[in-house]
């Protein structure tokens, strides 16, 4: 219970590292810098677990919840052209970057086991 109240408060963190990270930057740059939070973010929470790709599933989702309502948010408010390339970019960011940490995770787990 306790990661997945972590993970939550670290998904609203990541709406806002979204908006400052976006305005000042490239959007390119800007969605690899969230690739990059979200990758450590779940790797910090899946550290030690040699199946964390697969069972920690509930953590990975509190992680996404806040860019998955954002994406909404964006397909609901925006045009199609910005939703193309922001709401997608978004989506596949933090959830590549989620699932990328849980796969790193364990592989690391995994080689301390032998």
């Amino acid at each position: 219970m306790r990661r997945l109240l972590i993970a939550f408060c670290l998904g609203i963190l990541s709406c806002f590292l979204y908006f400052f990270v976006g305005e000042s930057m490239p959007l390119f740059a800007a969605l690899i810098v969230m690739t990059a939070y979200f990758l450590i973010c779940q790797l910090l929470l899946s550290r030690g677990k040699a199946h964390a790709y697969r069972k920690d599933w509930p953590v990975m989702l509190a992680l996404v919840a806040t860019a998955l309502v954002m994406v909404t948010i964006i397909a609901l408010v925006e045009n199609r052209d910005v939703f193309l390339s922001q709401g997608l970019g978004l989506l596949l960011s933090s959830c590549g970057g989620t699932y990328a940490g849980a796969v790193v995770a364990s592989l690391i787990a995994r080689r301390k086991a032998v």
